[in-house]
């Protein structure tokens, strides 16, 4: 941190702009000072996402005064003993880390002799005790830690104390000083360095950026070269766990931001340093990327691990260091749409609002006023429009009436990929209507029994099975006067893909069935007019499979005397059956059929046919939170050749389920790969005529 931001941060503490984040700031720091905790020779932390209720999958309410007691605010439950008391401890050092990142950053802005004096007492009884604390975890898939059960969490708490110590050092004795770095700062680095991951992953950009930090403290190069250079060091990680176009490769915003903001919180480390990284090549794009994803209400898509209705209104205080170092007017205009100012873009107008008071916001804050002569909505322009990011592997419709669908052609994103290749997520507005639910706190049983599994995506599962690691691609890719349309593909040829030999899986995150799709293509094309989404899903097996291809609607099936359901005990897919509730079975296979469902707000018909007579069934499967459900719809072919599912989604937001609507979708099979599609709605009869060659599909509207 040079002059120039320690100058900001005192400037914009005086402004009215900021008066929420001194407010904030003030307030967690009057918060901190109430903590009476005494650090102790015998910490042993667990796992923070076991503090989570298993029935809804809330955070458990976290309390000071009762360490033995953990009630979740939404159910009322009260959990006891392990492991909710062990993760309560981490907690408690958690928010002792962020305590003194925040009293130090104050007492920069207001010095106090009492929160200086707290800072040292939290920093020293840490150097008295931290080498002592025993090396323990035993969490899936990562490595162990000290004060807390895995490596991460131990970079995440050093990283918060580094920067605390880093504002606070000049006003610490040289005995003080040399006991926090010896006692606390030294060993911390060498346990990092002992336990750095060996592969392409999030947590290895935090724990190289930690112990990156903690060598610049430590005025130690060969620390600070560990952190940073060679195989899997900190360089390395945003070298090769980039794609092109910006996108971290664990395929989502949430885990996107994770990585980065571990970069930037060294970045301001070593603002001012040799070891500098604002213009390092490639930072710019990580901005950029999340805003071409950013749906209707300002929200993200959820994908792989990420949680849902994350948005804009959560990565603003990215925004704030991405305008002080670029100055590019899109991160105004999405900041002033974060913030709710008067010049918040009207497009989103579902967007939540949020108050600017981050930390990020007082070092790195600007005037968010537009620029004379800027231009009008940039933000509502990146981001609702039709694109193709083949590098990345997603792929984006958009029309006039608010729809977005998204299309998964990614390549496999390791630990936190959820096996869904070709994977579609639809929204309008504000409204889901076929949506990715993402996933839940992973100590909670439905991130690993539901969520996390092909079939509880919008896709296609071979034998109930898990799609095993490959990458998709993007075809072809079309803007017309009639709407926009791209075709993407994955197959099992070979048992190669990109990070295959970046990253490391364990056996556990390995649930998939090679045999059950070895030689399997999938392709599937989408195209998206004002009035509805047409959707083509083309399977191709070489021997005997049982072909699922799954919906999952965020609505209730409306019941019509035409469609005759039974119950069934009838396995769906390998996963356990619990989480498909109230199963049935229509009572014939069929080619053709059609569904309506009541949203929210609003009702969506669905028009079916596939090429060979399906099973279909439905169910009610988890939604997020789990605690309540959604509407899955399964068509299910036993075949051993190629089968073609067509569908049309259409969705009137003004009216209930009308269930004598007269929507049709008719497909004529001319040849084997040729095809006539019509859909005939309320207002217009609309052809479409569609020829699969071997090397891409030409779709074409019929005059």
């Amino acid at each position: 941190m040079n002059d120039q931001r320690l100058n900001r941060l005192r400037t914009n503490a005086s402004l009215p702009h900021f008066a929420d984040a001194m407010m904030l700031l003030r307030h967690e720091v009057e918060e901190a000072s109430q903590i009476t905790y005494g650090i102790g020779p015998e910490e042993h932390g667990e796992w923070t996402h076991q503090y989570h209720c298993h029935h809804d999958g809330a955070q458990l309410a976290f309390d000071w005064r009762k360490p033995l007691s953990h009630l979740c605010p939404v159910c009322g439950t009260v959990w006891a003993g392990e492991p909710y008391d062990s993760a309560w401890t981490s907690l408690v050092h958690v928010t002792i880390g962020k305590a003194v990142y925040n009293m130090a950053l104050l007492h920069m802005i207001e010095p106090d002799p009492k929160h200086l004096g707290q800072i040292k007492t939290f920093l020293t009884a840490y150097a008295d005790y931290y080498e002592g604390y025993l090396v323990h975890g035993g969490i899936p898939y990562n490595g162990p830690g000290k004060l807390f059960a895995q490596t991460l969490d131990e970079a995440h708490w050093i990283m918060d104390l580094t920067l605390g110590f880093y504002w606070i050092r000049e006003h610490l004795s040289l005995e003080e000083t040399a006991h926090i770095r010896g006692g606390l700062l030294a060993p911390c680095a060498r346990f990092l360095i002992e336990h750095k991951e060996k592969q392409i992953h999030n947590h290895s950009v935090l724990i190289t950026s930690a112990i990156a930090s903690i060598g610049i403290l430590l005025n130690d190069e060969a620390i600070i070269r560990y952190g940073l250079e060679g195989e899997y060091g900190l360089y390395d990680q945003i070298r090769r766990g980039r794609f092109e176009d910006g996108l971290w490769y664990e395929g989502n915003v949430h885990y996107h931001f994770y990585a980065f903001q571990s970069l930037l919180h060294f970045a301001l480390m070593a603002e001012g340093t040799p070891w500098e990284v604002w213009q390092t090549a490639g930072l710019k794009s990580m901005f950029d990327y999340p805003i071409h994803l950013i749906l209707p209400n300002g929200d993200m898509p959820s994908m792989n691990d990420a949680g849902n209705r994350a948005g804009i209104h959560m990565y603003a205080p990215f925004y704030e260091i991405a305008l002080d170092i670029f100055g590019d007017e899109l991160y105004r205009s999405l900041l002033n749409t974060a913030y709710g100012t008067e010049w918040a873009e009207e497009p989103f107008s579902g967007a939540k609002a949020v108050a600017r008071s981050s930390a990020n916001a007082l070092l790195f804050g600007r005037e968010l006023a537009p620029i004379e002569g800027a231009s009008s909505h940039p933000l509502w322009n990146a981001a609702h429009r039709n694109i193709s990011l083949p590098a990345s592997g997603i792929t984006k419709l958009v029309n006039r009436k608010g729809w977005q669908a998204v299309i998964k052609h990614s390549k496999f994103g390791g630990e936190h990929d959820h096996m869904d290749r070709l994977g579609l997520s639809v929204v309008c507005g504000d409204m889901p209507l076929l949506v990715d639910a993402g996933t839940t706190a992973y100590g909670v049983p439905a991130h690993y029994g539901w969520f996390k599994h092909t079939f509880s995506h919008n896709t296609v599962c071979l034998n109930g099975a898990d799609q095993p690691p490959a990458d998709g691609r993007v075809i072809r890719f079309e803007e017309q006067p009639w709407g926009a349309w791209t075709e993407t593909a994955v197959d099992w040829l070979s048992e190669q893909y990109e990070m295959k030999d970046r990253i490391h899986l364990p056996l556990e995150l390995c649930p998939w069935d090679r045999n059950a799709y070895e030689g399997a293509v999938i392709r599937r094309i989408n195209a998206l007019t004002d009035g509805y989404l047409l959707d083509i899903v083309s399977v191709t097996v070489p021997e005997r499979r049982k072909v699922s291809f799954m919906n999952h609607f965020s609505g209730m099936l409306a019941e019509n005397g035409a469609a005759s359901w039974q119950l069934t005990d009838d396995r769906l897919c390998a996963l356990d059956q619990r989480w498909l509730k109230q199963k049935r079975k229509l009572m014939t296979s069929t080619r053709a059929s059609s569904f309506h469902y009541q949203l929210e707000e609003g009702c969506l018909r669905q028009l079916f046919w596939s090429s060979q007579p399906c099973d279909i069934y439905t169910a009610l499967t988890p939604d997020n939170p789990p605690d309540r459900d959604r509407t899955s719809i399964v068509m299910r072919a036993d075949t051993d050749q190629r089968i073609v599912f067509v569908q049309a989604l259409l969705y009137d937001s003004n009216h209930k389920t009308d269930l004598d609507a007269f929507d049709s979708l008719a497909v004529n099979m001319l040849a084997d790969n040729e095809y006539r599609i019509v859909i005939a709605t309320a207002g217009e009869r609309q052809a479409y005529s569609l020829f699969w060659h071997e090397s891409g599909a030409e779709l074409a509207k019929c005059d």
